[in-house]
């Protein structure tokens, strides 16, 4: 046989209880962490790297199509010479 419903409800009020006590627990210890780190409340932002991105846009404009066909249609020496002048 299984356990009984009121001894169920005692189990399912006895591990929530202990969850509560180990989820307050571990808040304590965020903010414990927190504070000797000196870290802040606020949620962490990633870093954008607009200007990164915006270098990158322009070579995926109409015009720029004909230059890279050409590019990649040169022997691979004289690219990677091209290649090495470039940067």
């Amino acid at each position: 046989m299984g356990l009984r419903r009121s001894e169920i409800d005692v189990r399912l009020a006895e591990l929530a209880s202990r969850d509560a006590e180990i989820g307050a627990r571990a808040k304590a210890n965020v903010v414990r962490y927190r504070a000797e780190h000196g870290i802040g409340d606020e949620p962490y932002e990633f870093p954008t790297y607009r200007s990164a991105e915006e270098r990158k846009v322009w070579v995926h404009k109409w015009w720029v199509r004909p230059f890279r066909f050409f590019y990649r249609h040169l022997p691979v020496g004289l690219r990677s010479r091209i290649k090495r002048v470039a940067t």
